[in-house]
């Protein structure tokens, strides 16, 4: 019984007095703390940064509607008074309205459409705007309706990427961004058909035969 009690004694006795345990719970309850405070700071942080993505986003999308714009409003002054130049005409219109959505989504951000890209764009616009256009036949104007084309299918990935937002803030509600999109397809349709038509315009259809 004696070696028993003596083994016993020399094991490790585990301290459970109140002083160890008030420090140990402090602890716990600091670090617990720390992390509750941290996390809506990080999550704060996070929803700004989206935000500040999407306002981006946004100008740069409104950029492109510049230069779009000055190029269709030149293809409807040189083209005045014939077929393309009604379809550049409508176009013309169009553009300006979807560039007045994207502007109320930056309001409604509370941002301003105002960026250092966009005063480049805008220089670059008037620059592409002077030498946009050309005859019918004309490699020019072919390469001119091949960029609007492409610059229409830019536009309607933003208005998908708008309509697969996951939660849709109150900055965008009310805005059919699905009738957009269809619209955007109508436009792309109507500029690749002007195109195709000026394909054979432009191209010997012997170009590519086999001598």
């Amino acid at each position: 019984m004696d070696d028993t009690s003596d083994a016993l004694g020399r094991l490790p006795q585990r301290d459970s007095s109140p002083a160890r345990l008030a420090v140990v719970g402090a602890v716990a309850v600091t670090a617990a703390l720390t992390a509750y405070l941290a996390w809506p700071a990080r999550r704060s942080r996070t929803a700004t940064q989206k935000r500040q993505a999407l306002i981006a986003y946004l100008r740069e999308h409104l950029t492109g509607s510049d230069m779009a714009i000055r190029v269709v409003h030149r293809l409807s002054s040189t083209h005045q008074g014939t077929e393309a130049g009604l379809l550049f005409r409508r176009l013309s219109q169009e553009l300006e309205e979807d560039r007045s959505v994207v502007r109320l989504l930056l309001e409604r951000l509370g941002a301003s459409g105002r960026s250092m890209k966009r005063a480049a764009g805008y220089a670059s616009g008037v620059l592409l705007s002077v030498t946009a256009g050309g005859a019918p036949g004309d490699l020019s104007l072919l390469r001119t309706l091949e960029a609007l084309a492409i610059g229409v299918q830019g536009k309607r990935c933003l208005w998908r990427a708008l309509q697969n937002l996951r939660a849709v803030p109150s900055t965008v509600r009310g805005l059919n961004f699905a009738e957009l999109e269809s619209k955007a397809v109508r436009q792309w349709e109507a500029i690749e058909e002007r195109r195709c038509v000026l394909v054979a315009r432009t191209f010997s259809p012997t170009d590519l035969e086999a001598e």
